[in-house]
């Protein structure tokens, strides 16, 4: 990804919004409800970072 042009700031972003991906699938494949609140919230966080990144 890095020889194609793109920055390390872009890089990250890109990788931290799959990881909210798979927090949100982990999200909907757990049964108990401690693990959903946990998954959501890695999700929100991920989001925050990933836009703190490609603006800041």
């Amino acid at each position: 990804m890095l020889g194609s042009g793109l920055g390390a700031a872009t890089v990250v972003a890109i990788l931290e919004f799959i990881l909210a991906v798979y927090s949100v699938a982990l999200f909907f494949s757990t049964d108990k409800k401690i693990l959903k609140i946990v998954h959501i919230v890695l999700a929100v966080f991920w989001v925050v970072l990933a836009v703190l990144n490609l603006f800041f």
